[in-house]
């Protein structure tokens, strides 16, 4: 069986933003903040991030293959159960009233499953992508729970999430430049 890369993983990232693009498309029903949250989730995350990533694994030298923590078995089977979970919980979280009450577990697997990728994967890159499929989870529960957010505030986070990664990838160069490499697991033998 063949590992996942690091560009597979990317290229599944920048599909996920599309998708949430045309969900927010899908909700608009005549209202322009939507439209404009999913044109600027398009173009900052579904775009430019994706961009940004490719060319920092190419500057950095890293290597594409995904190494974790935790065997793939395990971590397929701890995915599934949090899937699981989040599609049993989900429910509890649902308002009355909501506009997609189908994207409310969908949104806190991605939440839980993010946070997984974030702990389990030993690659700092990795760790990134984990957080931004946190936050898309976060975007859709917003999307799914409620009837529209002020414009201001989805592009505050769509801006949000393209500032966290090009910092990261600032401090990607610091510390591969420090280290030379950028492997978690081998940067835990630096405590004193």
């Amino acid at each position: 069986m063949t590992r996942p890369s690091l560009d597979a993983i990317i290229r599944l990232y920048a599909l996920q933003n599309v998708l949430l693009a045309l969900v927010s498309f899908g909700l608009a029903r005549g209202e322009p903040h939507f439209v404009l949250a999913g044109l600027a989730l398009f173009l900052i995350k579904g775009i430019a991030i994706p961009y940004y990533l490719f060319w920092l694994l190419d500057r950095l030298e890293v290597s594409h293959e995904v190494e974790g923590y935790l065997s793939v078995f395990l971590t397929l089977v701890l995915a599934g159960v949090l899937t699981a979970l989040a599609f049993r919980v989900g429910r509890v979280f649902l308002l009355p009233g909501a506009p997609l009450p189908e994207g409310v577990p969908v949104a806190l697997s991605l939440v839980l499953l993010g946070a997984l990728s974030m702990v389990a994967r030993k690659k700092a890159i990795s760790q990134v992508l984990g957080f931004l499929a946190l936050e898309n989870g976060v975007f859709l529960l917003a999307l799914a729970e409620s009837h529209g957010l002020p414009l201001f505030v989805e592009l505050g986070v769509a801006l949000d999430a393209f500032a966290a990664v090009f910092l990261a990838g600032i401090l990607l160069f610091r510390i591969k430049g420090e280290l030379g490499h950028l492997d978690t697991a081998r940067m835990r033998a630096l405590r004193g």
